[in-house]
């Protein structure tokens, strides 16, 4: 490899000129970091979550982030990326349409974090829909269905979007357990059984 004055000169001229905006996304990537950690200690304080339930967002959030400030910098020291963007567009392109394929199991998840965080009914509450058929005691809470067991004694399984979609009336029946305290010891019970 033959390095010139000219080569070393204009390598030393890219890295002065890129410096200030490498130093920037640095930054701006540790503050991003810093929030999303901050807001992840909330969600985990306002229901109930432990860190270690929700360090695979922490892991995927981290990672999203180094990698967006790696390109940004290699961008910033003038390193085409316009292949691997290509590449990557088209991954994620695969991966939306997956996403498109599975949306009620999505919607389902989303909706049982949504039930979680805010709460409008707890375990042994009593839940109908108005006009409809559907009533029950809320027995159980998955990440795709609320269990109500009704007054003849079958279970009903409601997909937790339609939570969302349909007026609930609720009737609190006594002490309310927390969601989250009901899946972890439900987690709990599994890995005992499988012991």
């Amino acid at each position: 490899m033959n390095l010139s004055g000219l080569d070393l000169d204009h390598l030393s001229a890219v890295a002065i000129t890129a410096l200030p905006s490498v130093v920037a996304i640095l930054i701006a990537a540790l503050v991003i970091h810093f929030l999303v950690n901050r807001l992840l200690t909330l969600l985990a304080r306002r229901t109930h979550f432990t860190q270690t339930e929700l360090s695979p967002i922490h892991r995927a959030s981290k990672w999203t982030i180094i990698i967006a400030a790696l390109v940004l910098a290699l961008s910033a020291f003038g390193i085409n990326l316009g292949g691997i963007w290509g590449m990557m567009s088209t991954i994620l392109a695969m991966i939306a349409i997956g996403f498109v394929a599975v949306w009620s199991v999505l919607s389902n998840t989303l909706c049982t974090l949504i039930i979680m965080i805010f709460r409008p009914f707890s375990i042994g509450d009593e839940v109908e829909f108005p006009g409809d058929p559907v009533k029950g005691r809320v027995i159980d809470l998955n990440l795709i269905y609320t269990t109500l067991d009704s007054d003849d004694g079958t279970l009903l399984q409601v997909p937790n979007n339609l939570f969302f979609q349909k007026v609930v009336r609720r009737r609190k029946m006594g002490p309310a357990v927390p969601l989250a305290a009901h899946l972890r010891a439900k987690q709990a019970g599994v890995a005992d059984s499988a012991a």
